[in-house]
Formats: structure tokens, C-alpha cells, sequence
């Protein structure tokens, strides 16, 4: 079974590069992420982990924002995808985020990448702005 679970101090340097990773993988990109450092210092900024079976499955960046979790990076390892993983941990998040106030998840996707808004449909969000990027909501 899949869990989020709050990066610590002592992850971060696990979480830099399984970001890296997912960056590289999404559009080549091999500059240090820009926020980075932020989600150490500013409270409305959240580092999670998802772990499965005792390892490490991939990456939740929250940040809260206008009454809601708004999901600035997701990712779940390339050989941890299609088991489910996912979708566990969206709804795990959607309990995390109502239980601490939060009205909605937010999820922003590159309109080049099909399989991400699918996922995000599939995971109950319904489009409320486009072209670039989609906004997907889900109520909490």
C-alpha cells in the first residue's frame, strides 16, 4: 500500500533528485528547480514522499494557496507507474488537505502531456481554465 509522507530535513537531498529525475524525464530540463529551497523555509510549502512497500515510490509538491492545495510537482517513479500508486495517494492527499482546511486540489498540465490530464481526470478533477496551462480542480 502506497503513503505520503512530509519530507524532512534529512530527505532533502533524496528529494532534489528524485525531482531532478522527474524534471529531466518531463522536458529535459537540467537547471536546479527554481523553488527548491523554499519548501524548507516557507510554511505554506509542502515536501512530501510516497513510499510503498518501504521505499521510496516518488514526489508530492504541495503549496497552499487561495484556500487550497494546489499540486506543483507530482511524480511516481517510471517502474512504480500504472500499480495504483497514484491514484492511492491522490486520494490520500484530498483526506490531508480537507482535514487541514483546505477547500480543493489544483493540478496545473503542459497541454503537450495527454497522460497527465488523463490521470488527473481520472483522479475526480474536471478542467476549469486552459489553453496553457490546464487547470485541473478537484472540491474537497
Amino acid at each position: 500500500m502506497a503513503s505520503l509522507r512530509a519530507a524532512e530535513p534529512a530527505d532533502r537531498e533524496l528529494l532534489r533528485r528524485l525531482l531532478a529525475d522527474y524534471l529531466l524525464e518531463f522536458d529535459g530540463r537540467t537547471e536546479p528547480y527554481r523553488y527548491f529551497d523554499a519548501y524548507w523555509t516557507e510554511p505554506e510549502r509542502l515536501p512530501f514522499l510516497i513510499e510503498t512497500e518501504g521505499e521510496v515510490a516518488g514526489l508530492c509538491l504541495i503549496r497552499v494557496l487561495d484556500g487550497g492545495w494546489s499540486i506543483a510537482e507530482f511524480s511516481v517513479l517510471p517502474e512504480r507507474r500504472r500499480d495504483g500508486i497514484g491514484r492511492s495517494i491522490v486520494e490520500e492527499l484530498a483526506a490531508k488537505a480537507s482535514a487541514a482546511g483546505a477547500t480543493h486540489l489544483e493540478a496545473k498540465v503542459h497541454p503537450d502531456n495527454g497522460s497527465a490530464l488523463a490521470f488527473w481526470l481520472a483522479a475526480g478533477f474536471v478542467v476549469v481554465d486552459e489553453p496553457e496551462p490546464i487547470v485541473t480542480r478537484r472540491e474537497l
